[in-house]
């Protein structure tokens, strides 16, 4: 009888033990998911600063944010934005981008609804639509809407952006190009992106002489995962060009941070 309290002490050692390692063993996968989150996230462009990603993925929130400097404009580079998955297919997205013309931070707010999925149709594709207190030349603010397609090639991603945008009494209208190519290597992503933007016809405002005709940027981009973290950098040529002027050409360099939900 007196050797009933050993085994018992013996026996609930040997079950907080298996116990601990259980948890341990439970808490590896999680730590993988949010890595996998995380580049997979990345891969599909919801990191990039100048594209707008076909896939919304499987996670409840992206966040990203990122700054730095556009020589041709003499300015400062701010932009962060938010998806949050609200039902299904649709993400509500919120954003704040400082602008360059009034040196202010300008929010914005909008939608974005999954309407391809490449594992069901073959192909990614989203539809956003985005209002911006200050759009890309109107400084009173702009409704924006992107369609953007995607495809992943095994270790590839390739992603494209449509987007149209005019202020709310359509005196001023602009259009976008963007594209972009990622590679995936385990937690890495390098690609290359270029976005071109225009305005389009007359703009029928008081400030239209300030405000840009053309601009476009582009370069490398090189991300890492840390967990639930992606950490972003990215450099390359820019040109802007104002009405009655030639194009000013410079570098722009930013990099930034996201994280997955």
């Amino acid at each position: 009888m007196k050797a009933t309290p050993r085994l018992l002490a013996s026996a609930a050692l040997l079950l907080s033990q298996v116990s601990r390692a259980q948890a341990q063993e439970a808490e590896k996968p999680a730590k993988a998911t949010s890595e996998t989150a995380a580049t997979e996230a990345a891969s599909t462009g919801a990191m990039s600063p100048l594209l707008t990603s076909a896939s919304l993925g499987d996670q409840r929130a992206v966040v990203m944010g990122n700054g730095g400097y556009d020589s041709a404009r003499s300015g400062a580079i701010m932009d962060s934005a938010v998806d949050v998955r609200v039902w299904g297919p649709l993400a509500l997205r919120l954003g704040v981008t400082y602008s360059d013309a009034t040196k202010r931070m300008r929010p914005s707010v909008g939608a974005r609804a999954q309407l391809l999925q490449q594992r069901v149709q073959g192909v990614d594709a989203s539809l956003t639509s985005v209002f911006k207190t200050e759009g890309f030349d109107e400084l009173e603010g702009e409704i924006e809407t992107t369609l953007a397609i995607g495809r992943r090639f095994e270790h590839f991603y390739l992603l494209g952006n449509v987007t149209y945008g005019q202020d709310p009494e359509g005196n001023e209208r602009d259009g976008e190009l963007r594209t972009g190519l990622f590679h995936q290597h385990g937690h890495a992503v390098v690609g290359l992106e270029v976005r071109a933007r225009a305005a389009i016809g007359p703009q029928r405002v008081p400030n239209a002489a300030v405000e840009p005709k053309f601009d476009a940027v582009g370069g490398p981009i090189a991300m890492y995962s840390v967990s639930s973290f992606a950490f972003f950098a990215e450099a390359g040529p820019t040109t802007v060009q104002l009405p009655g002027s030639d194009l000013r050409w410079g570098v722009a360099s930013l990099g930034g941070v996201g994280s997955v939900f």
